[in-house]
């Protein structure tokens, strides 16, 4: 990764300061208490993670009065960090992101109501849908040629995916009314 490559933890870390002006400790404790520790709750890749972000002029911190005599920096988002998160966020999907990275495709439709607005969560979840139905069809046939190859724990493995997919789609599908009804409603 070359130095102003951003990985998933910084966008990440964007999509919450985005949120909520916030301190390390405060990310921290997002990723400790929450699902997100599977981006990580490592100081040791959080804080580097949050420096590399300053450094590239896409957070600012500001010192500010804590408990007692504390002090502490809480970061906020500068409008090229924004920039950022929303190119990311606004990002083509194909089949490698649904096959590989469901949980970053997921991580961005978390962050894009509050970025990017519904309208571009509403584009989101329209391709996201459109290549679920690109790829289920590539698993059951998979599955309907090597099935009798498979050893069973295989097979089965193989037929959990593709009902996770399914779930998926259907999700998608749900999704999308959900923002079209809005939409019919403003």
């Amino acid at each position: 990764m070359s130095r102003n490559e951003i990985a998933v933890l910084g966008y990440a870390l964007l999509g919450l300061i985005q949120q909520r002006p916030s301190s390390g400790y405060d990310l921290r404790k997002i990723f400790t208490d929450t699902p997100m520790a599977g981006y990580s709750d490592s100081p040791g890749a959080i804080y580097p993670a949050l420096r590399r972000l300053e450094e590239q002029g896409l957070v600012q911190g500001s010192i500010v009065a804590g408990a007692g005599l504390r002090r502490r920096k809480v970061l906020s988002i500068t409008p090229a960090g924004l920039a950022e998160l929303r190119k990311w966020l606004a990002g083509p999907i194909g089949q490698d992101d649904v096959g590989n990275h469901l949980n970053e495709l997921m991580l961005r439709f978390a962050f894009l109501d509050g970025a990017a607005g519904e309208p571009a969560t509403l584009r989101f979840l329209q391709a996201f849908e459109a290549e679920l139905k690109l790829y289920l069809p590539t698993l059951k046939n998979f599955l309907s040629i090597h099935a009798e190859k498979l050893e069973v724990s295989g097979r089965l493995a193989l037929e959990c995916g593709i009902l996770g997919y399914e779930a998926q789609l259907q999700w998608a599908s749900r999704a999308i009314t959900v923002y079209k009804n809005r939409e019919k409603a403003q």
